[in-house]
C-alpha cells in the first residue's frame, strides 16, 4: 500500500502530475484539478495517496492535504461512485464545504456537479450523513438514531432536507427517547411531503 508520495514536480496538468521520487522513479498521480494552481514544475511536494486497481491497471491517486483524501476515500465509500466521479467531487468542493452542503442537505449543489445527477446527489447526502467530521460545537443530530430515521423517511419518498429538519426537531423535543417505532411514527407526522 502507499500512503504518500515525496519528491519533485516533474511534469503538471490539469489533473495529473508526475512526481520524481529521486530514486529512479517517477510517478503519476491523478490529482484534483482545483490543487493545479499549486503546483508547480521543479517544486518540492507531499502527496497523501489512495491506490485503486481500475482494468487490472494501478491508479495513483494524489491529494494535497488529509482532508481531501479522506473526503476521497468516504466518497467511493458511496454505493454507484467510482474513482472519476469522487474526484470530481473533491475538485469541485473543499471537505468544508462538503460539510456544509451534506449537513443541509443541499442536493442541487451536489447534482451541478459533472457526472452526477439528482438521485445520486441524494443518495450522497443520505449515505454521507454522519460520515463527515462535525464541526466543532455543531450538534450531531445525524448520528446513530437520527440516521435511520432519516433513511426510514427518505426510503418512503420524503425529501431530504425537510426530513433531517423534522428528525432533528424531534429529536430536541424528546431528548431522553430511544424507541426507534415511536420516534418514527411521530416523525411521520412531523415531516411533510
Amino acid at each position: 500500500m502507499i500512503a504518500a508520495v515525496r519528491g519533485t514536480v516533474f511534469r503538471i496538468s490539469p489533473g495529473r502530475v508526475a512526481v520524481d521520487t529521486g530514486r529512479g522513479v517517477i510517478l503519476q498521480l491523478v490529482v484534483p484539478v482545483s490543487c493545479f494552481p499549486q503546483l508547480s514544475q521543479g517544486q518540492e511536494v507531499l502527496l497523501h495517496a489512495v491506490l485503486k486497481i481500475k482494468d487490472e491497471d494501478p491508479v495513483l491517486y494524489g491529494f494535497l492535504d488529509t482532508g481531501e483524501k479522506a473526503l476521497f476515500e468516504k466518497l467511493l465509500a458511496v454505493s454507484g461512485i467510482g474513482a472519476k466521479i469522487a474526484m470530481a467531487c473533491v475538485s469541485s468542493l473543499s471537505p468544508d464545504e462538503w460539510r456544509t452542503v451534506v449537513a443541509g442537505a443541499d442536493v442541487a449543489r451536489i447534482a451541478a456537479i459533472p457526472g452526477i445527477g439528482r438521485k445520486t446527489a441524494q443518495r450522497i447526502v443520505l449515505e454521507l450523513t454522519g460520515k463527515l467530521d462535525v464541526e466543532p460545537g455543531a450538534p450531531d443530530l445525524m448520528g446513530g438514531l437520527a440516521a435511520d430515521l432519516v433513511s426510514a423517511l427518505v426510503n418512503l419518498g420524503y425529501p431530504i432536507k425537510g426530513t433531517r429538519e423534522a428528525v432533528g426537531r424531534l429529536l430536541k423535543e424528546h431528548p431522553g427517547r430511544t424507541d426507534f417505532e415511536a420516534l418514527f411514527k411521530m416523525a411521520l407526522r412531523k415531516v411533510k411531503p
